[in-house]
């Protein structure tokens, strides 16, 4: 959560603020080693060391020894951070003496409260913390609670988790968490329930005094007036201002054009001469720029000089409590009396709530003002500040009121507006809304930086990274003595992994007040994403103990140790951040990620799901699921995780977007179905298959996000950090009592030196063995990524990849036909491309993509299928292709609608070459024609595609996209092919859970598969079908998704596919069936089902109709393509690392030639585990194929594969 500047009040998720500015004194050098060091501090807070009888201040940073002393006054507390880790809130009035600091992992923290009261967090599992106070002792197991003592003695208990046991000589009670206990010095202990306890509620606040100067005018001119002597002077030429117009628009301008334009004006006032009064008001002016320069003792002489000049009352007021505040924060060890001036003007009654916000609490504020609200019930600025109270106190009725009541005395008041529109964004979810009403605020009052923050907060908040950072930039040009931009910017950046430049504001912010928690918690991520997981853990935990309220500070601390390994703390803090703020979306985020990587699938779906239900919950522009893109991507992956693919696919498609890189990844994971019947491997068993439309999803994405070319290996890292880690694996495959074998090595990286950077590289080899040649195989591949972001709007990606392949091809020795061959292939693939955003949904891609394959054959073949005539012979051929593809689209979106287009040339020649002989031999006549086979073709070719693509969305129930190409293809001494090929799609979402798509779209192939064009139409991509170079498919795809329960989901989807120039492959050998023209239907249901207890169960069931309608052989059915089809299976995920996946396949109505000879049906089964140590330094896999050894066909004479046993290890370093 971000730090939001409201007006009079710096609010930080619990409004905390300090008295930060004064003048810090350096901390004194203990010489034993620390228990702990004081982390925030108020101000006039002080600190006597063991062993000595003086007080001394206590400052910031200052370590802590066993037996030192600390105590408060009337306004101040500490913060302060235990080398056990534990937090400790002292607040005001308290004395606490700091006994003893258990040691590591033995003995118990020892305080002793002599007054006051304090707040504390410590680890669960913890040594523990014994707290004497005058009345009784708390022993505490517990991890969040708070003691008070007040001046009889008495000491209250309040536990908000674990457990305390209070006890005195007269008896002892044990208090758990919801619970609170009290005991009086000579009475026993009592215990109490609380009744909805508010977390919140039982948290210390600190704030800041230095706001005041920034916040608010020094005119008496408040709201219509106040404008309308803006504009009044505004139009007067400079030349022909007089004094008074000067120093009006001085006093006015602070506060809408800048602190420059206020300097400027009074320097242009100061030139005239100016009678007492008019000297006192511009002392009153520069004083308020003074103290908003952080001059405090300048800014308290200034004030209390123009509180002697005559000043009239409302303008005296500012002075008074001007004077107060700046000697406050001047001299933070002294306690200067509060100004003491009549009730009865509501500017009065405006500073003393800000004071007594300062001084006790915001309850105590809020009182302050409410009673003001009666007394001056048509002032805007104490309706906005009663809202802003309410707002920061979660009194959301009370806050709806008094917004509404400063709505209607001033509905166009800057202050009104941006108040309302923090409510309308924060509260309501309307941030579109709101940003609108910001910036018309900022046209306004361009200079308030208070505006511009919180324009950036809400324009983050929209992923809006690129306006977000110009609108805090603006913040801190406007106001460069406010940490508050700095630490916001900060946070956005380190999202962007600019890590360096991250560093550099929070210095600023913290130099600005070093006591700022969130400056803290920046810090501390700062520091995770440098690779100082120890340093980084230490400031959040700073930040966490000066705002124990803050749960994105507890989240951060989750995250910290986490990636430090320390999971059950990493558990309780998420646990804390939860109860402090049960609706924060980002916690259920965390969750998600941390199971799957425990492999608690339960609650990785739950929390999966509990993150979608926050974000919607938030209303406005979050109600529909399809705008909460961060959210719907976790459940894809937790449903994925236990093998419900589809279910994974729905969320995957319903929050696809085409400026976020993860939309196209999930895309991209999603396993679509294969029409033709292939030769399964154990990588299809494992899940581990891809194609054309997933590796170009996969490089769409990675424009959008190069960073996500490398991940952490066995580790899980929520905060991009450097890392280098290392795989390298083995395996050992058993085929007919032979034994293959296959290695990998896998490289994954990242680095924020000299840009943040991502790179991995992989290389496989394979030896497969087997009693026939079509199980024996051998491939070798390699390949590399690497991605960069130098800045915002600026992202690079370099790839290669090489395979060298020799397939296992069928060795066919039947009574009609021989076959015998041998194939190898060798493929090189690279490419580069540069993504360039105007502005966030303005973005430019080009990107150049070149491939090289060779592919070498010899075959041997025999056929007397034509009996009498026998036909043979004995070939070798080379095939060489050369490519290059030049890419350039533009993504640009306008409120609800995207277009994508651009223009890819391609570029290439081909080879090809044929040497051997033939035969023909009559076996009635005996007769024999034989030829010599020569054959060399060489061919240049051209091609291009002009593409343009509109996808709207809206609202969260319906969707439309309609797109055309425009492609042609030139190949030497061959006729060109133009063609215009359009798509079209529409979802629509008539009920919650389901969502209707109807798409069509026409697709024709070019030389060259690389394409930044879009590729799926709704999400919907057509089933794939091999085609020559010039076919083409016009797909018409219908689907259904419905989610009926948090545990069962079922999709229905039904396409017809009419086909030119298939090339349909004859597994494992050379040949290949060609058709001209084919209709294809299917039709499929599946469900997904999840059982709890990590167990998804997944079923598939569907049936194709498929038609032949040119010469070679018309009505017939299209070969290789089943008939009726089914998949079931289930898996199961446990925590201790393991996850088993069963699953049965049955084919049934399949065709292995054009002329129609029926294949038997068969079923097969196939299974994998795998399991991983505790500490992931190893994965153990087994997986079995066909399990129980099923004899099958894929085409005639071709067998399917048989038990198939495969055991795998990986080690990773």
């Amino acid at each position: 959560m971000h730090p939001r500047s409201l007006r009079f009040l710096v609010a930080t998720s619990a409004l905390a603020l300090s008295l930060a500015g004064a003048q810090a004194q350096s901390p004194v050098p203990r010489a034993a080693p620390a228990a702990g060091a004081i982390v925030a501090a108020k101000g006039g807070e002080e600190l006597r060391f063991v062993r000595e009888e003086a007080w001394r201040s206590a400052e910031l940073r200052q370590d802590l020894l066993g037996g030192d002393a600390l105590r408060t006054n009337a306004i101040g507390n500490l913060a302060i951070l235990f080398s056990d880790q534990t937090q400790i809130r002292v607040g005001r009035n308290s004395t606490l003496t700091v006994n003893e600091i258990a040691g590591a992992g033995a003995g118990t923290t020892q305080l002793n409260l002599q007054a006051g009261n304090i707040w504390a967090r410590a680890n669960r599992g913890g040594t523990g913390v014994d707290v004497k106070t005058p009345a009784a002792v708390a022993a505490i197991r517990g991890t969040d609670w708070s003691l008070s003592v007040d001046g009889s003695g008495k000491t209250s208990l309040i536990v908000l988790e674990g457990v305390v046991e209070l006890s005195n000589p007269q008896g002892s009670v044990t208090v758990r968490q919801g619970e609170g206990a009290v005991a009086s010095i000579g009475q026993a202990p009592t215990k109490f329930v609380l009744v909805n306890s508010n977390d919140r509620e039982q948290m210390l606040f600190y704030m800041t005094l230095r706001d005041a100067f920034t916040s608010t005018s020094v005119s008496p001119l408040t709201g219509p007036a106040l404008r309308a002597e803006r504009t009044r002077i505004a139009a007067i030429p400079p030349e022909n201002r007089r004094a008074e117009d000067w120093l009006n628009l001085a006093e006015i301008a602070p506060s809408f054009d800048g602190r420059a334009a206020g300097v400027a004006a009074l320097a242009e006032a100061r030139r005239f001469p100016l009678n007492a009064r008019q000297r006192a008001r511009a002392d009153l002016v520069e004083a308020v720029l003074a103290g908003a320069q952080r001059r405090w003792s300048e800014s308290a002489a200034l004030f209390a000089r123009a509180e002697r000049g005559g000043l009239d009352p409302k303008r005296r007021i500012s002075a008074a409590y001007g004077r107060y505040i700046a000697q406050s924060l001047a001299d933070p060890k002294r306690i200067y009396p509060e100004p003491k001036l009549s009730p009865n003007d509501p500017e009065a009654a405006l500073a003393h709530a800000y004071v007594v916000a300062f001084r006790e609490d915001l309850t105590a504020a809020a009182e302050v003002i409410r009673q003001a609200e009666k007394r001056f019930p048509n002032d805007t600025r104490i309706a906005v500040l009663s809202a802003q109270l309410a707002f920061a106190l979660n009194r959301r009725e009370e806050m709806r009121e008094a917004i509404a009541r400063a709505v209607a005395i001033d509905p166009d008041d800057p202050a009104v507006v941006m108040a309302h529109a923090n409510i309308k964004g924060d509260i309501d979810g309307r941030v579109n809304e709101a940003i609108d009403d910001l910036r018309r605020v900022a046209a306004v009052a361009p200079g308030d930086p208070d505006v511009w923050n919180d324009i950036g907060l809400f324009e983050s908040t929209r992923d809006r990274p690129i306006a977000a950072e110009e609108a805090l930039r603006r913040s801190i040009a406007e106001d460069p003595e406010s940490p508050i931009a700095y630490v916001n910017l900060a946070l956005l950046i380190l999202d962007q992994n600019r890590v360096d430049e991250a560093g550099v504001l929070i210095e600023k912010a913290l130099e600005l007040d070093p006591a700022f928690h969130i400056g803290y918690v920046a810090k501390g991520r700062y520091l995770l994403q440098k690779g100082e997981a120890a340093r980084g853990l230490d400031f959040i935990l700073m930040g966490s103990a000066a705002n124990p309220a803050h749960s994105q500070g507890l989240l951060a601390a989750a995250i910290a140790y986490y990636q430090n390994g320390d999971e059950e703390l990493a558990d309780q803090a998420l646990d804390n951040a939860d109860r402090l703020d049960p609706n924060d979306p980002i916690v259920s985020i965390v969750r998600t990620a941390i199971a799957i990587d425990q492999y608690r699938a339960d609650e990785a779906v739950l929390s999966a799901r509990e993150a979608v239900r926050r974000f919607r919950q938030r209303g406005g522009d979050f109600a529909g699921i399809a705008v909460n893109r961060q959210a719907g991507s976790y459940p894809a992956q937790a449903y994925r995780f236990i093998g419900l693919n589809e279910w994974g696919r729905f969320y995957g498609d319903r929050v696809f977007d085409p400026f976020t890189a993860s939309g196209y990844f999930d895309q991209a994971a999603a396993q679509r179905p294969t029409l033709l019947t292939a030769r399964p491997t154990v990588a299809t068993v494992e899940g581990e298959t891809a194609d054309l439309t997933a590796f170009n999803l996969v490089v769409q994405g990675l424009f959008f996000d190069p960073l996500a070319v490398s991940g952490r290996i066995g580790r899980l890292d929520l905060l991009r950090r450097p890392f280098l880690d290392v795989e390298v694996g083995g395996s050992l495959l058993f085929r007919d009592n032979r034994v293959g074998w296959g290695t990998e090595a896998n490289v994954q990286g990242f680095t924020n030196e000299p840009m943040p950077t991502s790179f991995s590289l992989a290389a496989n080899r394979l030896r497969g063995d087997g009693r026939n040649p079509i199980d024996k195989e051998e491939a070798d591949s390699a390949s590399f990524f690497v991605g960069s972001s130098p800045s915002a709007t600026d992202r690079f990606l370099v790839f290669g990849a090489a395979a060298s392949a020799e397939p296992g091809l069928a060795r066919i020795d039947t009574r009609t036909r021989f076959f015998t061959g041998q194939q190898e292939t060798t493929a090189l693939t690279g490419g580069a491309g540069w993504s360039h955003s105007f502005s966030d949904r303005n973005v430019l891609t080009g990107a150049v993509f070149a491939q090289r394959s060779f592919d070498r054959r010899y075959s041997q073949a025999t056929s007397a299928d034509l009996f009498p005539l026998i036909v043979g012979g004995e070939q070798r051929e080379r095939r060489w292709t050369e490519g290059v593809v030049a890419a350039l689209g533009h993504t640009v979106g306008f409120g609800d609608l995207t277009l994508r287009y651009g223009f890819e040339g391609q570029a290439g020649r081909s080879f090809n070459s044929a040497f051997g002989n033939s035969f023909v031999l009559n076996a009635q006549t005996n007769r024999i024609e034989r030829a010599d086979i020569n054959e060399r073709t060489e061919a240049d070719f051209r091609a291009t595609r002009l593409y343009a693509d509109a996808f709207w969305r809206p609202s969260d129930w319906f969707e439309a996209e309609v797109g055309v190409q425009r492609t042609s293809v030139d190949v030497e001494s061959q006729p060109g092919d133009t063609s215009v090929t359009p798509r079209l799609g529409i979802g629509v979402s008539p009920f919650e859970g389901h969502w209707l798509r109807a798409a069509y779209q026409r697709d024709g192939d070019l030389p060259l598969a690389f394409t930044l064009a879009p590729v799926t139409t709704v999400g919907l991509v057509p089933n794939e079908l091999p085609t020559a170079l010039g076919g083409r498919i016009d797909t018409l795809a219908l689907r259904w998704d419905a989610e009926w329960s948090p545990h069962v989901f079922t999709a229905v989807e039904y396409q017809r596919q009419d086909a030119r120039g298939l090339d349909l492959p004859l597994a494992a050998t050379l040949d290949s069936i060609s058709i001209g023209k084919a209709r294809i239907e299917r039709l499929a249901a599946t469900a997904n089902l999840w059982l709890g207890y990590g167990i998804g169960v997944f079923g598939t069931v569907g049936t194709v109709s498929s038609e032949i309608r040119s010469a070679e052989a018309v009505g017939a059915d299209v070969p290789f393509i089943a008939g009726h089809f089914a998949r079931a299976g289930l898996t199961f995920v446990h925590p201790s690392r393991l996850k088993i996946t069963m699953a049965g396949t049955f084919v049934s109505d399949l065709k292995g030639d054009i002329a129609g000879t029926r294949l038997d049906d068969y079923w097969t089964a196939d299974g994998s585990v795998t399991w991983e140590t505790p500490d992931r330094r190893l994965l153990l896999g087994f997986s079995v194929l066909n399990l129980l050894d099923q004899d099958y066909e894929i085409a005639p004479g071709i067998p399917g594969t048989g038990r198939t046993y495969a055991a795998t290890m990986k080690a990773r370093f």
